[in-house]
């Protein structure tokens, strides 16, 4: 009997805590993937930083340490192309997807970089974004049910504008769309003022709007010099064709057989820099292009199955239309 079919999506920032300290040692097998730590290692040692693996070996989690934009993307990268690995022996995957940072990881996850590679472009990237004043507040559209309430994404709308009305100083604008939650990103100013005109939200044992901690204004037009620098600075990274479908941030289907390396390198120093990335759209394609026996959300942790989930409802996907029907259902897996 051949293994279950499976959409594998990559976590993106936020996804490395406490609890996942030691995840990649406990999951790194030997092969390209632990070659790729070793020479990211050593490269971070020359640069006088911690190495990931030592990172990741540590005794206690460390916020602002291991949270550190820069130690936060690698740590992220590693753990998860290390859980793919050893996800492949248990299901056949067709089609990679990520969120947001993910994004980088899925493309090494499908081929279309090695891992070596892709450490160099997510390393790249961190240290780009570095330079990027503001940051990103997550709220939620949904009730209790995991259900989308329209007056709460109205609500959204309205304090988005109202806080764009400020001025040039206050830019917000959405950053992730996440299946029923919302990232939305600004400068400096407009954080600080859509977190007081948001409305304020309590589901399940979380309060909603709150700022997430050591995160850049991504996926807004704050990033272009971020996008510019790299387009220049990766210049001639060894980018090709995904050996399985690959999933972008607007939804669209990189083919083994049709894929373009130019543009997947455009889409990764630009676009996805730039724009907002619709990880719900991300998830809508899965469903209705793959219709897979599983959707498989990559540790570290489990950042990804209640978005993943969000999208499922809101499609009936197999029939799944309430919170309950898709609590007891297998098709989000982790394992």
């Amino acid at each position: 009997m051949s293994n279950p079919t499976a959409v594998l999506f990559c976590p993106g920032r936020g996804s490395y805590g406490k609890d996942e300290l030691g995840f990649l040692t406990r999951t790194l097998r030997k092969g390209p993937v632990a070659d790729a730590l070793k020479a990211s290692d050593a490269r971070r040692r020359e640069q006088q930083k911690t190495p990931i693996s030592e990172l990741d070996g540590a005794e206690q989690y460390r916020p602002g340490v291991h949270g550190d934009g820069q130690n936060a993307a690698e740590l992220i990268y590693f753990s998860t192309l290390a859980h793919t690995e050893l996800l492949r022996s248990k299901y056949r995957i067709i089609a990679v997807a990520g969120n947001s940072l993910g994004w980088y990881t899925a493309l090494s996850a499908s081929q279309a970089l090695d891992p070596t590679s892709g450490f160099r472009l997510v390393a790249t990237m961190a240290e780009l974004q570095k330079q990027n004043a503001g940051g990103q507040i997550l709220t939620t559209t949904l009730g209790e049910d995991w259900l989308a309430d329209a007056t709460r994404y109205n609500g959204i709308d309205a304090a988005l504008e109202k806080v764009n009305a400020l001025g040039a100083d206050f830019f917000c604008t959405r950053s992730i769309r996440l299946g029923g939650h919302e990232v939305l990103a600004g400068t400096e100013a407009a954080i600080k003022q859509l977190l007081v005109a948001l409305p304020k939200i309590r589901l399940g044992d979380r309060d909603y709007p709150f700022r997430l901690a050591g995160h850049g204004p991504f996926h807004t037009k704050l990033c272009e010099t971020a996008a510019r620098q790299a387009a220049l600075t990766l210049a001639g990274i060894p980018m090709r064709e995904p050996q399985c479908h690959l999933i972008d941030g607007f939804g669209n289907v990189h083919s083994p057989w049709s894929a373009d390396p130019a543009r997947l390198f455009d889409y990764t120093t630009n676009a996805q820099v730039i724009e907002t990335y619709d990880f719900s759209a991300v998830v809508r394609t899965a469903l209705r292009e793959f219709n897979p026996d599983v959707l498989l959300c990559a540790g570290p942790g489990k950042s990804l199955r209640a978005p993943v989930g969000h999208v499922v409802l809101r499609e009936g996907w197999r029939n799944l239309r309430d919170k309950q029907a898709l609590f007891a259902s297998p098709v989000i897996a982790s394992d």
